[in-house]
């Protein structure tokens, strides 16, 4: 009897342990201020809405979204499909080694390589020379081809790292983007040492190293490989897995699938066919690309697990299905421009929307010209900012300069996200904080430089939707800019780009009409009213004594007050004659090295953020700092053709713009 008894408890005991060990112990994961376990799964979210099941937007539209981000300006996306057979490789080199100088202009002086060792201009010169083809002609061959591996686009044909911090190798500034298994490519010159080739994606170019591109041997054999008909099509919607290890197959084993992953379904008409050496129940039959000796294109059998997050097809836009891909990647390591086989914010998202077949820009700013709903709240009180959020749906996107979220929702009172974080301020201790992870939290965790996230989100649009030019939505409408008061002299047209700037500045009392009157938004902005009106901005403050003004400034002039305070704040510095010029023209990347003193208190971003854009070449050395952060800033967003004009005149209509965008800004006065 007692002999039963102790069996008894012991199976008791045993059953409980087994029990416990089954069940999540939450005591055991972190969670920032607010989150709770609950909202780590997606039935958590899913439950929130009012019809989860609710299609967001159908398959035609998302191929019209798709299509238009392809001839949108400013997106910098690449329609491989409409590129040349054939191209200039004589230039593409000097092109190539252009753009490779400047970027080792900036990153010369303040990073590292892979041992700890500051870069030195050897080092960078020894690199741009690695740019060049020493087989580059004037006429040869665009190769079309797809990746083999979960490939890293990179910004030099380099082996080793480029870290800002010796003793932090996670972050590193080589990474661009990543490139998923049999996605297309469109390659081009070769490095001088072979290893590499520089190629487009669909969403940016770059280097990747060669070994992990497999090259078709004709357009068709291309377009087979990944334009997969929707029938035969196997999405990846998880966050990675890996294939099995086969002796059999050695080539399909131990290959990383990450989310968004497309491949070909195979057919299989005999049920006792084994594939690699299996018989392929409980799995899909794929076929993954492979890079044969010779670095031609060829695919292979592989067995996928169909208890994988896999779907026949791109997955339906759904709320449910949203969040149950956008909280897939929790808890992942953070990796800038894709590395560490990881994403970073953006990319995080275009990988989200990517599995629904939605193809995003690579960064924020490249996905804001597309025709969508969205809203620049740069201005936006904050209580307008939270009764926004309100409507916005689960999925929305919240862009501040450097960092995009997606919205998740209300909880308590607070407005969640969830984003992959490089870093923040600790919501425990309120110092600087290292985060590099996928988290959840709310948007009351507080920037570097002391805003919340709620106060620093500056855009948010709805990237589902397709937006035909003219239309609001509805979840906008309520939030449109007043138009200018009638009184306002020379009043720019309802519909002009320029027209709430003008407004602004001449309701602030920044700028003043000229002597007859008009405003004049197309004339030139010279450099005395520019001074004037950052002058104005700082609210007018007098100059120290003993000030030395400029040869040029007469005494008594309307700007002499602002150009003595610019000089003493170094705001300017003259033209090496102890001139000002104050009726000289400013050109824009001058303006944006003004309010970059003026604003910028502690800044090390350089020029990261400028590579994307067409003429960023053009930018003069000494601008380069100030031209990367009006960038990352939001400040300055480009042209319809993807331009930045440094070098263009600034216009009045412009410098009222800017100084309404600078006015949110950490740093601004108003």
């Amino acid at each position: 009897m007692k002999r039963r008894i102790f069996f008894l408890f012991l199976t008791l005991c045993i059953a409980v342990t087994l029990l416990s060990a089954a069940l999540p112990v939450s005591a055991a994961v972190a969670y920032l201020p607010g989150v709770t376990e609950e909202m780590t799964y997606p039935e958590f979210w899913a439950s929130r809405m009012a019809d989860p099941d609710a299609l967001l937007s159908t398959p035609e539209e998302i191929a019209r979204i798709n299509a238009a981000a392809l001839t949108t300006q400013g997106t910098n996306m690449h329609d491989l499909l409409s590129l040349s057979s054939s191209f200039d490789g004589t230039a593409w080199c000097d092109t190539l080694a252009k753009g490779a100088r400047a970027d080792a202009e900036y990153f010369l002086g303040w990073t590292y390589d892979e041992n700890g060792k500051p870069f030195t201009q050897e080092a960078f010169d020894a690199i741009i020379a690695n740019c060049a083809d020493p087989n580059a002609r004037e006429d040869m061959p665009v190769r079309l081809g797809v990746a083999v591996n979960r490939a890293l686009l990179m910004v030099f044909p380099y082996d080793g790292q480029i870290l800002d911090d010796p003793s932090d190798p996670d972050f590193d500034y080589q990474g661009l983007v990543g490139i998923r298994v049999n996605e297309p490519v469109a390659a081009f010159t070769n490095s001088a040492d072979g290893k590499y080739c520089q190629v487009y994606t669909s969403c940016c170019s770059g280097w990747v190293r060669k070994e992990d591109i497999a090259f078709c041997s004709s357009r068709e054999e291309w377009l087979s490989a990944w334009d997969i008909p929707a029938e035969k099509r196997l999405v990846f919607w998880g966050d990675k897995l890996y294939t099995d290890y086969s002796r059999s197959a050695p080539e399909t084993a131990g290959r990383l699938i990450t989310m968004g992953t497309v491949l070909e379904r195979m057919e299989i008409d005999d049920p006792d066919a084994l594939v690699i050496n299996r018989l392929p129940v409980h799995n899909y039959a794929v076929y993954l690309p492979v890079r044969n000796e010779d670095g031609s294109y060829g695919k292979t059998p592989a067995l996928l697990n169909a208890r994988e997050k896999l779907s026949e097809d791109y997955l339906p836009l759904t709320g449910e299905n949203l969040t149950q891909v956008a909280l897939a990647s929790l808890g992942d390591a953070y990796g800038w421009g894709a590395t560490l086989n990881n994403e970073d914010c953006t990319s995080l998202n275009r990988n989200i929307y990517a599995c629904f077949g939605l193809d995003l820009p690579r960064n924020g700013n490249w996905q804001w010209p597309l025709s969508m709903p969205k809203a620049d709240v740069t201005d936006m009180p904050l209580e307008e900012k939270e009764a926004l959020l309100e409507g916005l749906p689960f999925g929305t996107l919240l862009d501040f300069p450097g960092h995009q979220m997606m919205y998740l929702g209300k909880v308590n009172g607070s407005y969640f996200c969830m984003s992959t974080v490089s870093s923040m301020m600790s919501p425990f201790t309120g110092g600087r904080q290292r985060s590099r992870t996928v988290q959840i939290n709310d948007l009351d965790i507080k920037r570097g430089s002391g805003l919340t996230w709620l106060e620093a989100v500056n855009h948010i649009s709805i990237p589902w939707t397709y937006l035909p030019e003219g239309e609001e939505s509805p979840l906008f409408s309520s939030f449109s800019p007043a138009p200018a008061p009638a009184s306002d002299p020379d009043p720019a047209p309802s519909s002009a780009w320029y027209d709430e700037g003008v407004a602004w500045c001449l309701e602030k009392g920044l700028m003043d009409p000229l002597a007859d009157g008009d405003f004049r938004p197309e004339e030139p902005a010279t450099r005395a009213q520019t001074v004037e009106a950052l002058w104005r901005s700082a609210g007018r403050p007098g100059p120290g004594e003993g000030i030395q003004g400029f040869m040029d400034v007469p005494p008594g002039a309307s700007y002499e007050k602002a150009v003595l305070w610019a000089r003493e704040q170094g705001v300017i510095q003259g033209n090496g004659n102890d001139d000002f010029i104050p009726e000289g023209i400013l050109t824009r990347e001058q303006l944006a090295v003004m309010l970059f003193r003026v604003l910028v208190k502690d800044d090390q971003g350089g020029a990261m953020g400028l590579a994307g854009y067409a003429d960023s070449m053009e930018i003069s050395s000494w601008a380069w700092d100030a031209m990367g952060w009006a960038v990352r800033s939001g400040l300055f967003i480009g042209t319809d053709s993807g331009e930045l004009r440094p070098k263009d005149p600034l216009t009045r209509g412009a410098l009222a713009v800017l100084l309404q965008r600078a006015s949110g800004l950490p740093g601004a006065e108003n």
